[in-house]
């Protein structure tokens, strides 16, 4: 792949679990610096290699979300009718200035998390997480979005940011504070530790093997769906982003497979 397209980041940097957040960091510096040498770009996309991304729907999702939120004349608390009769989503904004416009915010796009209890063992272990019971709120790492202010913020901030051991659980640790930010729960990012379901709809399924990866893909060229049969094999959530994060993420039980 390197040496055909070049097109792969390789970093001095041991190839661990351990080191998966100093890696985050570093491509986004590596990321950052690229702007101002000609890599213009809106979004980053960051997921895991056994992650299949179905880039042909994605880029139009990102249109319509930028069309919803990002390019419209819609002020706080910035709830349009797309959103209410969608299915997939739900959003939260922190701002200060209650009169923002959609195109000062940034975007971080994912499934989120924020019930998740301190992991106290194994390699999710972490040792020195103080600041409350629970993680704070953030996009499982089997895939999500941030817009490019939010990789900026990261990078030039990266040797004062705490980093845990987990990679996606210190970006959203990393964001917390941060303001004029749009926050994007999409149950279309299978994107947990397992998968949920083969659904047609996905934008990301996570946790696949090279055999799974290679049939999806043969089912999307032959047939145009992503899934031969669709599936439901663990439930889902919506998040509530009205109530404490500890009562965000109460199980879907539609349609479970047995």
């Amino acid at each position: 792949e390197q040496s055909k397209y070049n097109d792969i980041l390789i970093l001095p940097v041991l190839d661990t679990y351990k080191t998966l957040t100093e890696k985050i960091k570093r491509s986004f510096v590596w990321l950052n610096d690229q702007y101002d040498y000609g890599l213009n770009f809106k979004y980053v996309l960051k997921c895991d290699d056994d992650s299949y991304v179905n880039l042909l729907m994605l880029p139009q999702e990102i249109i319509a979300i930028e069309n919803s939120y990002l390019n419209s004349d819609l002020k706080y608390p910035f709830k349009p009718k797309s959103e209410q009769n969608n299915p997939y989503l739900s959003t939260s904004m922190q701002v200060n200035d209650k009169e923002i416009k959609g195109k000062y915010l940034s975007v971080y796009w994912g499934y989120f998390s924020g019930s998740a209890k301190i992991k106290t063992k194994g390699k999710w272990k972490e040792n020195d997480w103080i600041a409350s019971d629970r993680y704070t709120p953030y996009a499982l790492g089997g895939g999500y979005i941030l817009s490019k202010n939010l990789i900026s913020y990261v990078a030039k901030n990266t040797e004062d940011l705490r980093s845990f051991n987990s990679e996606d659980v210190s970006v959203g640790f990393w964001l917390a504070p941060i303001n004029n930010i749009l926050r994007i729960h999409d149950i279309r990012f299978d994107t947990e530790w397992i998968s949920r379901s083969c659904r047609n709809t996905h934008l990301i399924i996570h946790n696949l093997s090279q055999q799974e990866m290679r049939k999806i893909y043969n089912n999307y060229v032959q047939h145009k769906t992503l899934c031969s049969e669709e599936v439901d094999k663990r439930s889902y959530y919506i998040y509530n982003w009205s109530v404490p994060p500890s009562q965000c993420c109460k199980p879907i039980n539609e349609n479970i497979n047995s």
